[in-house]
């Protein structure tokens, strides 16, 4: 039987097992996504994101019915993945920015002229400092409205969609300087 998330998260404050088991399932690969796109290390993120559920699941019976869950378990995620990066950080681990991504598939036909332009795309997001790097991640890759990213990072919309375009200028200025142009002109 299928349910509303909002039945299911009903269903899970009342201690229903199985009700947060398909919350987790429902939401698991694109908080693995999303803390990946903040630590840059998959294992990183798949820790981030099992303290998040735990963390979400225990704070449960405190979340409003009436609001939406994923924003809400969004900034779950993102904390947790910065916390998780910035103890890492401070225990001088190295990141592996070429760690292959277990969630992904092979696709052999992927040509290496497109693997090269991924490559240098998120090379140059993340140049960006978090407070523009969040906002453009989570708008373009986890598909969050300006309102949604607003109510995640509990910014003021205005401020959300002032970083935004401020994100993307300095990215055309990034991506213009690998590619050789160097040009400082934001078009």
């Amino acid at each position: 039987m299928e349910y509303s998330e909002q039945e299911l998260i009903r269903r899970a404050k009342q201690g229903e097992h199985a009700a947060m088991e398909q919350i987790f399932r429902m939401h698991l690969d694109s908080a693995i996504r999303l803390a990946y796109l903040v630590t840059r290390n998959w294992a990183t993120a798949e820790d981030a994101v099992q303290e998040a559920f735990v963390q979400a699941f225990r704070s449960l019976p405190g979340f409003q019915a009436n609001r939406p869950f994923k924003p809400w378990f969004t900034r779950i995620v993102i904390n947790k993945a910065k916390r998780t990066k910035s103890r890492l950080d401070r225990e001088h681990l190295p990141y592996e920015l070429e760690e292959e991504n277990p969630h992904a598939s092979f696709n052999p036909e992927g040509s290496a002229l497109e693997k090269e332009s991924l490559d240098q795309l998120f090379a140059a997001i993340n140049e960006l400092d978090d407070k523009h790097r969040l906002p453009l991640l989570l708008k373009y890759v986890s598909e969050f409205t300006e309102a949604e990213i607003a109510e995640a990072l509990r910014l003021p919309l205005s401020t959300v969609k002032s970083r935004l375009y401020t994100a993307r200028q300095r990215l055309k200025r990034n991506l213009a300087a690998r590619e050789g142009g160097g040009s400082d002109d934001p078009r």
